[in-house]
Parts: C-alpha cells; structure tokens; sequence
C-alpha cells in the first residue's frame, strides 16, 4: 500500500508508540491522516500543528477524541471518523492500548477495563467502518498486538478475569490474544475482495505501557514506528501475524476456527449496545 496520497486512521496516536507512528506517517505524505486520543484537543495541539507541518500543505491531519473505557464513544468516534472521511479510509491501525491495571477494574460498561480497551473497543470501532475501509480499492487493517499472546489462553468461561489468579501481566496478554484471533477470524471472512487484515507484534518498546507491566528495557518508540509503518505497505498477506516485521506463526488458538466462533459470540454479545442489530 502507498502510504503517500492515502487516507489514514490511526488510534492512541498521543504517546509512546502511536505518536512516534504518527510522526512518521505524516511525513509520508497521507492526503488525509486521522489521529485519535483520550486527551482534549488543546492538550494534543503541539503535537497536532508538528503533524500538520509534516504532512505539508497537501495533507490534512485531524485529531478525534475518545475514551476507549466508554464503548459509546467508540462508536462516537466511528461516526466521527465517518464524517472526517467521506471518500473512505485506506488504512486503519489500532494501536490503542493499555497496560493491565494493578488490580482488577471495570469499565463504566461493566467489561474488565484491559479487555475493553485492548480489545473490544478497537473490534468495536473496526466492525462499524468496515464498510468504509478498502471499499472498491484496496485496503489494510492493521491490528497492534503483543508477543505476551503467546503465553495467554482464552478460558472463555471467565474471558473477562473475574475468577482467581488476576495479574496485570496476564489481562495485557489475553486481552492481546483475543485481538488476534479475532483478526484472524476477519481475515478469513474478508469483507471486501481488497481488503487486507493483519496483526503485529511491533517489538519490545519502552514506553510507560511495558514499564507499567515488566521490569525489562526494549526499543525506541521510533523502532515500533518503522516496523508499523512497514507493514502498513506490505500487501497480498491478508490474515498474516507479523513478529516486528517478519511473517510468524501466531498462538494456534487464534488459528483454531472453534475458538475463533466462540470467541466472536462473546464478543457480538459484549459489544450488542454499540453494534447495530443486523451486524451484533
């Protein structure tokens, strides 16, 4: 995909990773690129005119709010997205994410808060614009994940966390974990002949997010951002995993279609509230 002349969307785009992508998607040239947030727009708006000066006079940068611990402002925030691009998206990143709180928490909409953010509110968000991304040209979703997937399970009787053994560790991870077994179950169904639907592992980054969770260092922001940036272009490898930027072999629960249907009726039945009926 050529990035140059494209119209993106890219969520948690004001820290760590998301910003050091923006940063470098902007200077790609996008026609229009849509960065989105918790903050209130005049908290964000250095780093919205540094966006806009990249992109340069042709591009267009727009920064939308929303709380992803609100599901009602996800779909806010698809209406909004809708408005900001009415010629359709090429490519949509969910980035957004959290790292598992200390303790257990609930989202107002009653959803253990890592889940929610990590994973229902970007399915939520991708479910009501996949009508409009990559229609009748091509198109790329790509779906941020985490390496931790690998040591998670779905347990799909307590999806959610509610049992004994919480640790913020182990909500990242299968929050992680349902976020791409839920990619791979879209990228077999594959709404539109050209649109392309993957995950990624972006890298071990230090950020506040892996410092909040893990006692290691990692990478630069700026490495993350290169590898998202590079498999936003690749093309033709639609339900791929990507380890940084290598094609890898995900947990084989999120390629068991057992797992993928169970997982997607939980989901329908969490998310029921914000999708409209025909889709839930």
């Amino acid at each position: 995909m050529r990035l140059t002349g494209s119209t993106i969307v890219l969520t948690g785009a004001t820290s760590g990773i998301g910003r050091a992508t923006a940063i470098e998607l902007a200077a790609a040239g996008p026609r229009r690129l849509v960065v989105h947030g918790p903050q209130p727009a005049a908290e964000v708006a250095g780093l919205v005119d540094q966006l806009s000066a990249a992109a340069g006079p042709d591009g267009d940068v727009v920064y939308l709010r929303a709380d992803y611990g609100v599901l009602d402002e996800v779909a806010e925030l698809a209406v909004a997205v809708r408005s900001a691009c009415p010629e359709g998206v090429d490519l949509l990143i969910n980035n957004a994410a959290r790292p598992g709180p200390r303790s257990r928490e609930l989202t107002a909409d009653g959803h253990e808060a890592t889940l929610q953010t990590n994973y229902l509110a970007p399915v939520a968000l991708t479910t009501l614009l996949l009508d409009v991304v990559g229609a009748g040209r091509p198109g790329r979703i790509v779906n941020v994940a985490s390496a931790t997937h690998y040591s998670a399970t779905l347990s799909l009787d307590d999806l959610e966390l509610a049992g004994p053994g919480y640790s913020p560790a182990s909500a990242y991870a299968r929050s992680k974990l349902a976020l791409v077994t839920w990619t791979c179950r879209l990228a077999g169904r594959r709404p539109h002949p050209t649109l392309d639907v993957v995950s990624m592992h972006p890298g071990v980054i230090s950020t506040g997010l892996l410092h909040a969770m893990f006692s290691v260092g990692g990478d630069s922001p700026e490495h993350a951002a290169a590898n998202l940036v590079a498999v936003a272009q690749h093309h033709d490898d639609n339900g791929t995993y990507y380890d940084e930027r290598r094609p890898a072999t995900p947990n084989p629960i999120a390629l068991d279609s057992v797992a993928q249907e169970l997982l997607d009726e939980f989901t329908q039945r969490m998310l029921a509230p914000v999708l409209p009926a025909a889709t839930a």
